[in-house]
């Protein structure tokens, strides 16, 4: 399967952010800003540990930026930094980056999970979505349980829900959500 990824070269609207707190919209996360061309696979990983982190990512701008636009995001993210340092201590980054390589590894044991899992692959069936054609959002509920949202697409590119599962890491077991 070959799949195309675009990235929004467009400015983004800020207009959301709340300098008070250096968040958007929900006050109880730190936004860092990004701009250039993403990287979606770091990207898919902050989304999983956020909920610990209380950390967002925002991209600010696409491909196409200005100095100016550029500096503007470097100095809130250097406030924001400031700010996560201040509530978890110094070397935060470090722990931010091992929790992500966890995130990793913990991406390819739930993948191990499904492949095996009956009630998984009757849901892709269900679905008539091949097993190497399957996307996943993954949430980490706990240190070991996942909510995995299950997709595929067809080929004219519209998107097939399968299936939302929980993923105990731990017990290698499944449960279906919906």
């Amino acid at each position: 399967m070959f799949l195309i990824s675009l990235a929004s070269c467009k400015i983004k609207n800020t207009n959301a952010y709340s300098k008070e707190n250096n968040t958007y919209r929900d006050s109880s996360y730190y936004t860092i800003l990004s701009y250039g061309y993403p990287n979606l696979e770091r990207l898919a990983l902050m989304e999983i540990i956020s909920e610990k982190w209380k950390i967002r990512n925002i991209e600010a701008a696409g491909c196409e930026v200005t100095k100016e636009l550029m500096d503007k995001a470097d100095a809130e993210n250097k406030k924001t930094y400031a700010a996560i340092e201040k509530k978890y201590g110094k070397g935060w980054r470090e722990r931010y980056e091992k929790d992500l390589e966890v995130a990793a590894m913990k991406q390819a044991d739930i993948m191990d999970i499904l492949i095996t899992n009956k009630v998984f692959r009757a849901q892709l069936k269900k679905g008539n979505i091949e097993i190497d054609g399957i996307y996943k959002d993954v949430k980490q509920l706990d240190s070991e349980i996942y909510e995995t949202a299950i997709y595929g697409y067809t080929e004219d590119n519209k998107r097939i829900n399968c299936c939302t599962l929980h993923i105990d890491t731990k017990n290698k077991t499944v449960y279906l959500i919906k």
